[in-house]
């Protein structure tokens, strides 16, 4: 492993710009471009990948798609990547939230999807179907074994800081962990945090499914006594220690829900109606 200005390179062609969002490199292709777009422009990639749509992950793709880049993602993301505000109004039921309200992960400078990666091919890329964390999420496999996760893998060294990690379907979330454990990949690199070696990669995902059955446990306790889907955010919100603010608490309606309707899956939980009111409840 090598390091030139910002660059450090993996494997074989392989690279990535270590930051604040983790961005791939392989011959002229770009993944998950973040904020050092001067950096970006210098590699004058001509294909930009993106994992998902949440703004920080493509926080560069208009500046490069001007500078003559095409943007590939996902199908189910390119709503997002083209119009930021959809995921906004998504997060908020269709509503328009108060700036207050919005993390600035979802705010960013929307950018046209040229090519899905359903369509896209390149030899010595592969696409990896990872949603959990978004719909369409998906990873990229280099033909030099480094793997971008974006947002599907939290490693160690994330939870302390982000205890709830965002998800909109905790069971797929689960089974994208099992691929990128079955890959055998030589590096791992997360859309945040630091890079993992691939023989350290299954600590990372055992570490991260043993947080999923805590939360998920964490919240059957919660419901012990009937709630309502309100006070079950505001349990699990309170156990995990997270900051009160009006973003984080919409981050987190998202992700609760998203545990609840898990816990429903499972038959472990149910949820009725009374007054006019959502309850859910243990078995």
């Amino acid at each position: 492993m090598t390091a030139e200005s910002g660059v450090v390179n993996l494997s074989g062609k392989t690279s990535y710009f270590p930051g604040l969002t983790n961005t791939g490199a392989r011959g002229a292709v770009l993944i998950d471009p973040g904020t050092d777009e001067e950096e970006y422009l210098r590699f004058a990639a001509d294909t930009v990948l993106v994992t998902h749509g949440h703004a920080d992950h493509f926080s560069s793709a208009a500046v490069l798609r001007r500078a003559g880049s095409r943007i590939v993602a996902p199908r189910e993301e390119a709503s997002m990547i083209e119009n930021p505000e959809v995921n906004i109004r998504g997060m908020f039921s269709w509503a328009k939230p108060s700036d207050e309200m919005v993390t600035k992960l979802f705010r960013g400078e929307g950018c046209q999807v040229d090519e899905y990666v359903d369509r896209w091919h390149d030899d010595e890329i592969q696409t990896i179907p990872l949603s959990g964390h978004t719909l369409g999420h998906t990873g990229f496999l280099t033909e030099d074994g480094v793997l971008f996760t974006g947002d599907a893998l939290y490693v160690r060294d994330l939870w302390d800081k982000h205890p709830l990690p965002y998800a909109i379907d905790v069971a797929l979330v689960r089974v994208s962990l099992g691929l990128i454990e079955s890959l055998q990949a030589d590096w791992i690199v997360p859309g945040h945090g630091e890079l993992v070696r691939g023989d350290a990669v299954v600590g990372h995902v055992r570490h991260h499914l043993a947080r999923l059955d805590a939360i998920s446990d964490a919240l059957l306790d919660i419901l012990r006594e009937p709630s309502t889907t309100e006070d079950a955010i505001a349990g699990l919100c309170a156990t995990l220690g997270l900051l009160e603010s009006p973003a984080q608490y919409w981050l987190a309606v998202t992700t609760v829900k998203a545990f609840l309707a898990d816990l429903l899956q499972q038959e472990v939980a149910e949820f009725f109606v009374a007054d006019h009111r959502g309850y859910w409840r243990a078995l």
